[in-house]
């Protein structure tokens, strides 16, 4: 495992808020595999920054496992992430969203986003 500079996580942060922003701009042009994806990318980099900055770097894609690390617990949350980890595979390999039967449209897509938003809302107090 690679060391950690102190400052690395906000390196991720920015890379985070990059993937909010681009999950953003995806709903808006009605980009619904894209806004999804970034929807998982965002949470992800996002667990990953406050998990660095406790020096602290796990190399897996599972959202929710990763926010346990980060002690959520929030059952409710937990649940979301859960159903969000499935967007790394799915909106970037055809037959994944076969398999998945995943339906990239409006809901689909504007679901991801607020579980995005509730997740950057429960932690950006870590982020000071």
């Amino acid at each position: 495992m690679p060391k950690l500079a102190s400052d690395d996580w906000r390196e991720w942060l920015e890379y985070a808020k990059s993937d909010y922003e681009e999950a953003i701009s995806a709903l808006n042009r009605n980009s619904f595999k894209e806004t999804c994806f970034h929807v998982q990318q965002s949470c992800e980099k996002l667990l990953k920054t406050i998990l660095i900055k406790k020096g602290i770097f796990i190399p897996i894609h599972d959202l929710m496992e990763l926010a346990r690390e980060v002690s959520i617990e929030e059952p409710t949350l937990l649940n979301k992430l859960s159903k969000l980890t499935i967007h790394y595979y799915a909106s970037k390999y055809p037959d994944t969203t076969r398999r998945t039967k995943i339906k990239y449209d409006l809901m689909t897509a504007k679901e991801c986003v607020e579980v995005m938003r509730e997740l950057w809302d429960t932690l950006r107090k870590y982020l000071e």
